[in-house]
């Protein structure tokens, strides 16, 4: 066992925080030494400590939707993020910095980098955002999810937790499974309005045909069981957030959910076919998460802008588990799951030179 010491940098949202938490168990496995930095009002907050790691705040805010006092503070707010990093790095003296995503990582890459200490870097999504963009261009080494993400990067795939990884594959789940179609609705994290409002009245018109488990977020939880109440529908399991989403994807015939990189990848290591609504990004990345495994037959997209009872209805009347089996085994075949294995690599060997 060695001693070594990292920074992971990510935050923001579960697509950022918990492949960095896989990430974070494999090097504690192996006797490193972390400590993560993020921001204080967002998930990292709550999820890290869990796992008895040291978390940094520090305080910044992502641009995409700022209003004018957040663009004139932002640079004010930046330059103070990088100079609370630089200390914490110094202080620290860490092997290595891993940058994991979110808008955390800018300020912490930048400090990195002008430390010298070798700072490596992670894409996600399809297509990177700005923050990695940027990164990638003083990084040590660059990592991606999907093939073309930024340039020069290694593809290894999403960091996936280990009970996702044992779940058994979809010819042995789906055999001898009857009853009614085993729908799972996640909506990210933080849960999504649109799907919170749609589906409980699809599960009015389709009665004993289906039953739902469904992740509302925790703004939205009382609203939407009482929708399920007002439609009468009992076929339901309604949670907040489902900590254990191993157990649900074992469970599931078919999931309705967002296409985050994260959910893209959980999917298919697990194999299960999807009916996916895009977060209509400005840059579309959810969009280009997802293209792959509607061209092959492994989900179907509909566009937000399209998303209404009728169009859901469609879709589940047309499906039957033989054919979601069909689904859920192309999906399986697009499934990366040793991503969190070459990480782990890459990151020694670059702590090394």
């Amino acid at each position: 066992m060695n001693s070594k010491k990292i920074i992971i940098i990510a935050g923001g949202s579960g697509g950022h925080v918990f492949p960095a938490i896989t990430i974070a168990k494999c090097l504690i496995a192996h006797g490193w030494h972390i400590k993560w930095i993020g921001t204080k009002n967002k998930i990292e907050a709550d999820i890290v400590p869990k796992y008895n790691i040291k978390i940094h705040f520090i305080h910044i805010n992502g641009l995409r939707h700022a209003n004018l006092k957040t663009l004139i503070s932002s640079p004010m707010h930046i330059f103070k993020s990088y100079l609370k990093i630089k200390k914490i790095i110094n202080n620290y003296s860490p092997n290595i910095v891993l940058g994991m995503g979110g808008y955390v990582s800018g300020p912490g890459g930048l400090a990195a980098w002008t430390s010298h200490i070798p700072f490596i870097l992670h894409e996600q999504n399809k297509i990177a955002g700005i923050t990695n963009r940027l990164l990638s261009k003083i990084s040590t080494k660059n990592m991606q999810a999907f093939p073309g993400s930024l340039p020069n990067a290694e593809v290894v795939g999403n960091p996936i937790r280990e009970d996702i990884i044992k779940i058994p594959p979809p010819m042995y789940r789906f055999k001898n499974r009857s009853g009614p179609l085993r729908i799972l609705v996640v909506g990210g994290s933080q849960g999504a309005s649109i799907f919170n409002n749609i589906v409980p009245k699809v599960s009015f018109f389709l009665k004993s045909k289906v039953i739902i488990w469904h992740q509302t977020g925790q703004n939205e939880f009382e609203k939407t069981i009482k929708q399920y109440q007002k439609y009468r529908s009992h076929q339901h399991i309604v949670n907040a957030f489902i900590e254990n989403i191993a157990e649900a994807y074992k469970w599931a015939d078919l999931i309705i959910s967002r296409s985050g990189a994260l959910t893209i990848s959980e999917i298919t290591t697990v194999g299960l076919g999807s009916v996916l609504i895009p977060y209509p990004h400005k840059d579309q990345q959810q969009l280009f998460n997802a293209k792959d495994l509607e061209k092959n037959g492994a989900a179907k997209i509909i566009n937000q802008s399209e998303l209404n009872i009728n169009v859901i209805l469609q879709i589940l009347n047309s499906l039957n588990r033989k054919k979601l089996l069909i689904m859920a085994e192309k999906a399986f075949s697009f499934g990366v799951r040793n991503a969190t294995k070459k990480i782990f690599k890459i990151i020694q060997n670059v702590s090394q030179r």
